[in-house]
């Protein structure tokens, strides 16, 4: 229960409290007209003032700071006992980069020789023969021609050739 001596505490506190809340707004509202005719007042230097702050810091300030950031990252990019360790690591990484160099100079030489080989083939001028021996289906074995198996009877006629020629 609510007693009456609580209720007019309580209105009492409320009262209070908006007075106060008042007296501030009323003091934070000169609070900022004052500033505001001391914005008016000096503007043009409040202007110059943040101009010139600006530029000695883009012309000086900024400069020197980078100048020191770069020697102080110099100084522990080479100190000793990280090179130290790092060296180890930077070797192996630069073998491995050879190694697929290596490998891809390789592979790139291998690709440029087949592609010399595929372009002298398409190039060369084939003889009347050969073109008769591509019509006919090209099976068999040239003569001269020691990549082809060749069969065990002279001449190279085999049995299987003679199966083909018949079918």
């Amino acid at each position: 229960p609510i007693s009456n001596y609580n209720l007019q505490s309580y209105l009492s506190l409320c009262i209070a409290i908006i007075i106060t809340i008042m007296i501030t707004l009323s003091d934070a509202s000169t609070h900022l007209r004052s500033i505001l005719k001391y914005l008016h007042k000096n503007a043009w230097t409040i202007v110059f003032i943040i101009a010139g702050a600006y530029f000695c810091y883009s012309q000086f300030i900024d400069p020197l700071l980078h100048k020191l950031r770069t020697s102080r990252s110099y100084k522990q990019a080479t100190d000793p006992n990280r090179v130290a360790v790092l060296t180890p690591d930077m070797q192996r990484v630069r073998e491995r980069q050879q190694e697929l160099a290596a490998k891809r100079a390789i592979e790139a030489e291998e690709e440029r020789k087949q592609k010399l080989a595929e372009e002298r083939e398409r190039k060369r001028v084939k003889s009347p023969e050969e073109e008769r021996w591509e019509k006919l289906g090209g099976e068999g074995s040239r003569l001269g021609d020691t990549t082809a198996a060749s069969s065990s009877e002279a001449g190279g006629v085999g049995e299987a050739s003679l199966r083909r020629r018949r079918a």
